[in-house]
């Protein structure tokens, strides 16, 4: 019986299916009910939104997701690129002498991004490089390119120059970006070694900027990136045993699949169209129509960064490389700390190494301790506000994000007290699991109205906090529990998500079974 961790275990197989059966079916209704309200009244509200298929004539498509319609119009031009990027990386690997590898390699980088964005957009950012880099190496002061590179994603949208044409425009502010995060990511990792000279780095630097697949979307961390790219140039005479092509293959057939997939949903539903619109127009929907149409837009979310974060990982696979995984799929997950982790694995990385970790290196009084560790938190989620604007409902889902992994932290310190491990051998470890379902309701409620914030324009998310959380509770604990009430609603909300929590905890179950049976084969 681990104390450490809370580790499920299985229920019995009824149970199990039980809850399985209760929450697909919840799942597979709400999306019913998006499509109803999708092809219903509310076509007159979000009808301007809707575009004419490129698949079907006389069909019509939801396109009002901008990331997503920007996507779709420069993946043809994006995977070219990274077509003759990887092409041109095997090719130097293999036949380029070593003293001159990651220069060529650097070479063929630089051109194709100017490419894939502008020469302007692209020279800005290696002088923004030039600069950072050489204040960071002088001072070898964390603070020199913290302050610049935060100062440079709050404000470049504003000053810098930027290509007329829309779709250009998406590529170079995700260059921009994701170039200043590379160009943060060096200079803090020579700050934090300052017995490194950069005479002995530069080649390692230039690949690191101009590695095309981890220019847009994904995040490695510098010295990462080092030990991928140095495991693939020791085995640069021998591809076929460094890269399992089929599963490559099945990595990009999945990625086809699940992009064509997306687009044949938006032909039917149009939750995007909804987020977008005014809150008024969320608010005509009735109460289980706003639970519907809120979870499947939080599905659609999923599905469409499987397909933005796959494209360039698809390639640095090919290359050899790699890349963080997929998104973790935002249905399998009740505790919102691991949807930090394993949503955007490259961005956790980079806040838990560079932001959270030399935070939290001191040792300090309990007291103090506590206070540090809020501190902390707020430095993490202020790194985030700054990466996805300071909005209000940015900072409402900042605020909620923070709330539930206290309440984690919480749960955490009343697991290792000695009161609730007796409780807990009283009990047994299936009741111990039933309880912790019912525990983690605490951490879905805000995880899940923090994600309706983020998905949603000013004024949705408040809304749904509102109608859904704040009035439901409100109703529940006076008893107004009708079947037509916001009360009765809250309530089968309540009881959804025991039964969404075991689902949750099967997927937890799975890994910490296979790995004692790992352990007991060792």
């Amino acid at each position: 019986m681990s104390v450490d961790r809370f580790i499920p275990v299985p229920l019995s197989r009824w149970e199990k299916y039980l809850c399985w059966a209760v929450w697909l079916f919840h799942s597979a209704a709400a999306f019913a009910i998006a499509i109803r309200v999708s092809q219903g009244y509310l076509q007159a509200w979000i009808g301007h939104w809707l575009t004419d298929s490129s698949y079907v004539t006389d069909a019509r498509m939801d396109l009002s997701d901008v990331e997503w319609n920007h996507f779709r119009s420069s993946v043809t031009h994006v995977l070219l690129d990274y077509a003759l990027h990887s092409i041109a990386f095997f090719l130097i690997i293999r036949h380029v002498p070593t003293k001159w590898m990651k220069l060529a390699l650097f070479c063929v980088g630089l051109l194709l991004q100017i490419h894939m964005a502008s020469p302007t957009c692209i020279l800005i950012l290696v002088a923004f490089g030039v600069v950072v880099t050489s204040l960071s190496l002088l001072t070898r002061n964390i603070a020199v390119p913290w302050i610049l590179c935060i100062s440079f994603v709050l404000k470049a949208s504003d000053v810098v120059p930027f290509t007329m044409e829309f779709h250009t425009y998406y590529r170079e502010f995700n260059i921009y970006l994701y170039g200043a995060i590379k160009i943060l990511n060096f200079s803090l990792y020579m700050c934090q070694n300052k017995e490194k000279r950069y005479v002995d780095v530069w080649e390692n630097h230039l690949v690191y900027l101009s590695y095309l697949p981890y220019s847009m979307t994904l995040i490695v961390l510098f010295d990462d990136f080092i030990v991928q790219l140095e495991r693939r140039l020791l085995q640069k005479d021998n591809y076929s045993s460094h890269v399992d092509l089929r599963s490559v293959a099945f990595f990009g057939f999945r990625l086809v699949l699940w992009y064509f997939v997306f687009e044949f949903i938006l032909h039917f539903i149009y939750v995007h169209s909804l987020f977008s619109s005014p809150f008024a127009v969320i608010h005509r929907l009735s109460t289980y129509e706003k639970c519907a149409v809120a979870y499947v837009t939080g599905q659609l979310f999923h599905v469409k960064y499987v397909v933005i974060f796959g494209l360039p990982a698809l390639f640095a696979y090919v290359d050899g490389m790699r890349p963080p995984p997929p998104p973790i799929c935002i249905s399998r997950v009740s505790r919102y700390s691991r949807m930090w982790r394993h949503f955007d694995a490259g961005l956790y990385q980079f806040l838990k190494n560079q932001v959270y970790i030399p935070l939290l290196k001191a040792e300090l009084p309990t007291a103090l301790a506590i206070i540090r560790n809020l501190g902390t938190l707020v430095a993490v989620f202020g790194v985030v506000l700054a990466w996805h604007g300071t909005r209000t409902h940015y900072i409402c889902w900042v605020l909620l994000s923070a709330i539930e992994l206290i309440i984690e932290k919480i749960g955490k310190a009343i697991w290792d007290t000695t009161s609730f491990q007796e409780f807990r051998k009283s009990i047994g470890e299936v009741n111990t699991r039933r309880v912790i379902a019912v525990a983690m309701i605490a951490t879905v409620m805000p995880g899940i109205f923090g994600v309706f914030f983020f998905l949603g324009v000013e004024g949705v998310g408040s809304t749904l906090f509102e109608t859904l959380l704040v009035k439901g509770a409100k109703e529940f604990f006076t008893g107004k529990l009708d079947p037509n009430s916001t009360g009765f609603a809250f309530a089968h909300m309540l009881l959804l998500g025991y039964f969404y929590n075991n689902v949750c905890l099967d997927f937890e179950e799975a890994p910490a079974v296979k790995k004692e049976k790992d352990e007991k084969k060792e």
